[in-house]
C-alpha cells in the first residue's frame, strides 16, 4: 500500500457523497432537516459502494 493511499480513498468517498447528495437535492421537493439526514446517509453508503466497486473491478 503507497503511502497516501487512505487519504485518496476518503477524498474520493466524500466526492461521491457530495454528487449524489447534490443529486438527491435536485430531485426532493422539500427540504426538511429529517430528509438532509437521510440524504446524507444515503449518499454514505452509495458512496462507499461506488469506492469499493471501483476497486473491485481495477483489481486493487
Amino acid at each position: 500500500m503507497r503511502a497516501g493511499r487512505p487519504a485518496a480513498v476518503v477524498a474520493e468517498i466524500l466526492l461521491w457523497q457530495v454528487a449524489l447528495t447534490a443529486l438527491w437535492f435536485v430531485l426532493i421537493s422539500t427540504v426538511e432537516p429529517l430528509e438532509v439526514f437521510v440524504g446524507l446517509g444515503c449518499a454514505l453508503v452509495g458512496a462507499v459502494a461506488a469506492v469499493a466497486a471501483r476497486r473491485a473491478v481495477s483489481g486493487r
